[in-house]
């Protein structure tokens, strides 16, 4: 059975996490809108009320996808590992968000960075934003869950 506090407080970090990091109100975001074109997009267009939807409702989508995921796997290490080595549910689920991070969303954001052209430093930005938002995801996960 999911604990789904911890799924939906997950899915809440992550959202406020990635929004953050992305954000273009700080040095971190700014570079992220400028090497993405973001910056010159932004300014020369408003989002239509579908498309805020379609991109804010499938963040959140995603995000709930991830935590439920995330859920389930670190319950699984820690009950395979937890009980043979000690290891904690807070530990087993940053260590299954950092591995889910190394396997999946890594390898998928690299592959699709590299290929659509970005550069090193824009995928470089991207790989880091996926590894600090899975990791909060993994805290939330593992203190709650």
């Amino acid at each position: 059975m999911f604990n789904w506090l911890s799924i939906f407080a997950g899915t809440l970090a992550w959202v406020m996490v990635e929004s953050l990091l992305y954000n273009p109100v700080h040095a971190w975001g700014r570079f992220w809108a400028k090497e993405s074109g973001m910056a010159e997009k932004m300014e020369k267009q408003k989002m239509s009320v579908s498309d805020m939807l379609f991109t804010f409702g499938g963040t959140i989508l995603v995000g709930v996808f991830m935590a439920i995921g995330l859920s389930h796997a670190a319950k699984t290490a820690s009950a395979g590992i937890g009980s043979t080595f000690g290891v904690s549910p807070l530990v087993a689920a940053l260590m299954m968000a950092f591995l889910n991070w190394l396997a999946f969303y890594g390898v998928g954001q690299f592959v699709l960075a590299a290929y659509s052209g970005q550069s090193k430093k824009l995928i470089g930005l991207h790989l880091l934003n996926g590894l600090i938002g899975l990791l909060v995801l993994g805290l939330v996960i593992g203190l709650l869950g």
